[in-house]
C-alpha cells in the first residue's frame, strides 16, 4: 500500500489510473486474505481500505480530467462496493468485527465524487447514476448493518454533491429542469429509502423502546434517528429549493413550487404508510420558507396570480390531509395541528400579495375568507371525532382557535380605532363562551389575555379621547358602546368562567374580570360627564375638576351612586372587597365635597347636590349596619346550636 503512494507522484504512472486501482485493489484482496487466516489482522485491513480512499482521494485531486472521470467513477465504485461488504462477510463466515467508521467507505466514495463536481466546469450527467449506485449500496449495508448512519452520511453528501452542481447553473436558467429532475429524484429515493429503512429497523425483533422518539433527542439514540432521519431527507431538498430561489432569478415559481408540491405529497404519503406524525409540520416548515423566500425575493405585483394560485394550494394541502384520514389520525395531535396552522401561517403571504396587487376598501373579506375552512374543520371534528378520544380538545381547540385568529383580524385589517377594540372584546367573550363547549385551556388564556388587552386599550390608552370629536349629541355616543360592550363582555366572560372554570394558570381569574369590568364602567361614568360638559366639536376630551359648579357637583353624584352600587352589590355576593372599594370611593366622594366643591359654593340653591350625597351615604350607611346586623346574628345562631355526638 505504501508502494502505491511512493508511485503516485509519477506522471505517466498517474495518467494510467486502471493500472493504479488495480494494484491497490489487489493489495486490499491480499489483505482480506490475510484477515481470513488471522483475525488478528482486522484492523490491519480496516485501516488499508480508509488508506485506499486516501489514495483514491489525492489521485483525484492532482489527476483527475474529464478522459479519466468514467474509468474514476468505476473503481470508486468497486472500493466503495468492496469495502462495505468486507465487514459484513467478515462477520457472517468469521465472526469478526470491524471498527465501526467501516461502515464509512460508501459515504467516503460519495466525498471523492465532490472532488470532479468542484473541479471540472463540464461534468457529464452519468455522474448522478453512479452517486444513486453508491446511496442504495449505503442503504443495503445499513439495513443489513441494523444501523441507519450510512444513510444519514450519504444523505448530506448527495444534497451537497447536488447543491454544489446547483451552483454551475447559469443566469439564463439552461439546465434548471434537469437540475431539478435529479433534485426531486433523488429527494424522493430519500424520504422513501429512510421511511422504509427506519420501519424495518424498529419492527425487528429487540429493537422495541422504552421512550416515544423524539425529533430534538439524542442522535445516538437509533429510535430518535428514526425519525430524525425521516425528517432531515424532507428538509434538505427544500433548503436546495431555497438556494435555487436566491440565486437564480425566478419571476415565475412554477418550476420550484412544482416540485415542493410533488415532495409534500410525497412527504404525507409517508406519514400515511410509516405513522410519522412529525412530517407534514415539517414539510409544513419547509415549504413555508421556500414560499417566503420566493415572495420576497422575486414577488412582482403585475403577475400575482400564479403565485396566489400556488399559496392557496399549498394551504389547501396542508389543511385537507388530516381529515382526508380521519381514521388513522382521530386519535393524534400533530397532524391536526400541521392543518390548522397551515392558514395562519399562510395569511400573511396571501394578504400581502393580494393587498399588493388588488388594493381595494374591503381587504377584512381576506382574514373572514381564511376563517371558514377553520370553521368548517371545526364542525366536521365535532360530528366525526369520537366524545371519549383523548386528542378530541386539542383538535378541537387548534381549529377553533385557527377560526378565531382570522376573525381578530377582520376587525384591524377592515376598521380602525375603536371597533378593533369592540371587535377584540366580544371574541374574548366568545372565547369564554367557546370553552364551555370545548374544554382546552388555552381558549380560557387566549379569551381572558384579549379582555386585558381590550382593558389596556381603554383605560391606559390616552389616545382614545381624541379618536372623534366631540359629537353634538350627549350621552349616546361612541364612548356609550364602546365602553359599554367591553364592561359587559368582561362581566360576562367573569360569568361564563365561574367555578370550576375560574383558574388560569393555577389562578382565580374572576376578581381581575370583575375588577377590570367595574373599572371600565366607573371610567365610562366620568367619561360620560366631561363629554356632556365639552363644547362641540372639541378635538379632545378632557377631564377638568375645578372651573364649573355643574359638572363638579355631576362628578360628585355619579361616585357616590357608583360607590352606592358597590355597597349593594357588595352586601348581595357577601364579597368583602368590593364592600370595602365602595366605602373607599364613597370617602373620597365625602372629601371632594367639603374640601373641593363646598369652596366653590356661592348660591344657596345649590346645595341640593350635597343633600343628594348625603342621602346616599345615609342610604350607604343604614344597609351597612343592617348587614353587619346580619352577619352577627347569624354566627350567635351558628353558636348555640348543640355539637353532636
Amino acid at each position: 500500500m505504501f508502494s502505491a503512494f511512493y508511485l503516485l507522484p509519477f506522471q505517466t504512472l498517474g495518467q494510467r489510473p486502471a493500472l493504479l486501482f488495480s494494484y491497490i485493489f489487489l493489495v486490499d484482496l491480499g489483505l482480506l486474505a490475510l484477515t481470513l487466516l488471522d483475525a488478528k489482522l482486522v484492523v490491519v485491513e480496516a485501516l488499508a481500505g480508509l488508506a485506499a480512499f486516501i489514495f483514491l482521494g489525492a489521485w483525484t485531486g492532482n489527476y483527475l480530467n474529464g478522459q479519466h472521470l468514467y474509468t474514476a467513477l468505476a473503481f470508486y465504485f468497486e472500493f466503495a462496493l468492496f469495502h462495505a461488504a468486507t465487514p459484513l462477510a467478515l462477520q457472517r463466515l468469521r465472526k469478526i468485527t470491524l471498527p465501526w467508521w467501516c461502515h464509512a467507505f460508501p459515504a467516503l466514495a460519495l466525498v471523492l465524487v465532490l472532488m470532479p463536481i468542484f473541479r471540472l466546469t463540464e461534468l457529464s450527467i452519468l455522474v448522478w447514476p453512479f452517486v444513486l449506485v453508491v446511496d442504495l449500496l449505503a442503504l443495503v449495508l445499513a439495513v443489513m448493518a441494523a444501523t441507519l448512519l450510512p444513510i444519514l452520511a450519504v444523505l448530506l453528501l448527495t444534497l451537497l454533491a447536488l447543491g454544489a452542481w446547483l451552483f454551475h447553473i447559469p443566469s439564463e436558467l439552461t439546465g434548471l429542469a434537469t437540475a431539478l429532475f435529479l433534485l426531486g429524484g433523488f429527494a424522493i429515493f430519500f424520504l422513501v429509502a429512510a421511511a422504509w429503512a427506519c420501519h424495518r429497523l424498529l419492527a425487528a425483533p429487540g429493537a422495541a423502546t422504552a421512550h416515544a422518539p423524539s425529533l430534538f433527542g439524542n442522535i445516538a439514540d437509533p429510535a430518535n434517528l428514526s425519525v430524525q432521519l425521516p425528517a432531515l431527507s424532507a428538509t434538505l431538498p427544500f433548503l436546495l429549493l431555497i438556494m435555487v430561489t436566491l440565486r437564480l432569478p425566478l419571476a415565475n415559481p412554477s418550476a420550484v413550487f412544482g416540485l415542493a408540491l410533488l415532495l409534500t405529497v410525497l412527504l404525507l404519503g409517508m406519514t400515511k404508510i410509516f405513522s410519522l406524525d412529525v412530517l407534514p409540520a415539517v414539510g409544513l416548515v419547509s415549504v413555508l420558507a421556500l414560499e417566503y423566500t420566493w415572495h420576497f425575493q422575486h414577488f412582482d405585483p403585475a403577475r400575482a396570480t400564479v403565485p396566489l394560485i400556488w399559496y392557496l394550494v399549498f394551504y389547501g394541502v396542508f389543511s385537507v390531509f388530516p381529515f382526508v384520514f380521519h381514521r388513522e389520525f382521530a386519535g393524534k395531535t400533530t397532524p391536526w395541528a400541521t392543518a390548522a396552522l397551515a392558514g395562519p401561517l399562510h395569511f400573511y403571504l396571501v394578504y400581502q400579495l393580494i393587498r399588493a396587487a388588488h388594493p381595494n376598501g374591503v381587504l377584512g373579506l381576506v382574514p373572514a375568507a381564511f376563517a371558514l375552512p377553520s370553521l368548517i374543520g371545526l364542525l366536521v371534528l365535532l360530528k366525526r371525532t369520537p366524545l371519549d378520544t383523548p386528542a378530541r380538545n386539542a383538535q378541537l381547540a387548534l381549529f377553533g382557535g385557527a377560526a378565531l385568529f382570522f376573525i381578530t383580524l377582520i376587525f384591524p385589517i377592515q376598521f380602525d380605532r375603536q371597533w378593533i377594540t369592540v371587535g377584540w372584546a366580544l371574541e374574548g367573550a366568545a372565547l369564554c363562551w367557546l370553552f364551555h363547549r370545548v374544554p382546552h385551556s388555552g381558549l380560557r388564556v387566549a379569551g381572558v389575555g384579549l379582555l386585558v388587552v381590550v382593558f389596556a386599550r381603554l383605560a391606559l390608552n390616552p389616545a382614545v379621547l381624541s379618536y372623534h370629536p366631540r359629537a353634538a349629541a350627549p350621552i349616546f355616543n361612541w364612548y356609550l358602546y364602546t365602553y359599554g360592550i367591553a364592561t359587559v363582555c368582561l362581566f360576562a366572560a367573569a360569568r361564563l368562567l365561574a367555578p370550576p372554570r375560574h383558574l388560569v394558570f393555577g389562578r382565580n381569574s374572576l376578581p381581575l374580570l370583575y375588577t377590570l369590568g367595574t373599572v371600565l364602567a366607573f371610567l365610562l361614568v366620568n367619561i360620560e360627564i366631561a363629554d356632556y360638559f365639552s363644547a362641540p366639536g372639541a378635538a379632545a376630551l378632557t377631564f377638568q375638576f375645578s372651573g364649573n359648579f355643574a359638572r363638579d357637583m355631576s362628578y360628585s353624584i355619579a361616585w357616590g351612586m357608583f360607590a352606592l352600587l358597590l355597597l349593594i352589590v357588595g352586601i348581595r355576593k357577601k364579597t368583602a372587597p368590593v364592600r370595602y372599594a365602595s366605602l373607599g370611593l364613597l370617602g373620597v366622594t365625602v372629601l371632594k365635597l367639603f374640601f373641593h366643591d363646598l369652596s366653590q359654593l356661592d348660591q344657596l340653591y345649590r346645595i341640593g347636590a350635597f343633600i343628594v350625597v348625603a342621602i346616599i351615604a345615609i342610604v350607604a350607611s343604614f344597609l351597612y349596619q343592617r348587614f353587619l346586623a346580619a352577619v352577627d346574628k347569624n354566627n350567635e345562631a351558628k353558636a348555640t346550636i348543640p355539637p353532636t355526638s
